[in-house]
């Protein structure tokens, strides 16, 4: 075999190392390959406690080194001091002017999910500690972004038990990846053993408006509208499984005795049968953004004096 030849050969080989497939090793990926790591979702997204709480297996863990590589090496360097975290990829967002990756990190007694901002040149800008759950149980972290890209997390701290503040911060995100808070919703502290009603106080003149229960974790309040063909509500519900679900809004009449509720953001529906004091709800669309994934918004709820 010539010089020649093997000058040849060996520059072939060259190349073909040098370009080849995918990389392995940490850091030898790109940010596309590392995104795709992420489920990919669309926008209105919700992160709840109960998907917050699922158990990740340990294969699909991000290599810390690829955290400093593709975020910053001090992600959660504040809410896990020891430094003994794993990171769990959950899902990939794309916006108008940022994008979104949603990371889990987590330890023996606290798990934590990041919202993590980059321009569309894939450039980390920042990120929000979005949600939380503690081993104490006294307080627990959940957010959600609309179709507008608004950014709501809610807190929930249990101050004695049966006895829980809530508190809700909106923020918009700018193209910089910098959050301004918008507003800050308190639904204040339930008394103990009861749910705190945010449409209580409204007026509740029509045949129709008053408050459903079925047991003392579960409530339907039905307050006026503005016009008599609309109808303000809250429903709040807790099933034997521990599922939860809350929504609010604005529902109108379709008929005598029946109303619906259609989200603007989501594809949530909820259609209304009222009866002679009694009220049954179903779920018609997909509500999963405002509720557990084992539960649904539906039942009979009788009518309180």
């Amino acid at each position: 075999m010539n010089k020649l030849l093997i000058a040849a050969l060996a520059l072939g080989l060259f190349a073909s190392c040098k370009s080849g497939g995918k990389k392995s090793g940490t850091g030898a990926i790109t940010f596309k390959e590392f995104r795709q790591s992420f489920a990919d979702s669309k926008l209105p997204y919700k992160l709840t406690p109960e998907l917050l709480a699922s158990r990740t297996g340990d294969s699909a863990a991000i290599d810390t080194a690829l955290i400093s590589q593709f975020l910053v090496d001090t992600l959660a360097k504040a809410d896990f001091p020891s430094g003994k975290v794993s990171y769990y990829p959950l899902a990939s967002l794309t916006g108008k002017q940022v994008n979104y990756l949603v990371i889990k990190a987590e330890d023996k007694n606290t798990t934590v999910a990041y919202l993590c901002f980059f321009d569309k040149k894939d450039h980390y800008l920042n990120r929000v500690q979005a949600a939380l759950i503690n081993g104490k149980g006294n307080k627990k972290e959940y957010f959600s972004i609309d179709s507008k890209e608004m950014v709501k997390i809610t807190t929930e701290t249990e101050v004695t038990p049966g006895h829980t503040g809530t508190t809700e911060n909106f923020y918009s995100v700018e193209p910089n990846g910098n959050t301004s808070l918008i507003m800050t919703n308190s639904t204040g502290e339930a008394a103990p053993g009861q749910l705190f009603n945010p449409i209580d106080t409204l007026p509740k003149k029509n045949k129709f408006s008053g408050d459903y229960g079925a047991g003392e974790n579960n409530l339907v309040s039905i307050r006026d509208g503005k016009d008599a063909k609309s109808f303000l509500f809250f429903i709040s519900f807790t099933k034997e499984s521990g599922c939860k679900g809350e929504i609010s809004g604005t529902g109108r009449l379709t008929a005598a005795n029946k109303g619906e509720f259609k989200d603007k953001d989501t594809e949530c529906g909820i259609a209304f049968q009222f009866a002679s004091g009694r009220l049954t709800i179903k779920e018609i669309g997909g509500c999963g953004a405002y509720r557990g994934v084992r539960c649904l918004f539906e039942g009979g709820f009788t009518k309180k004096k």
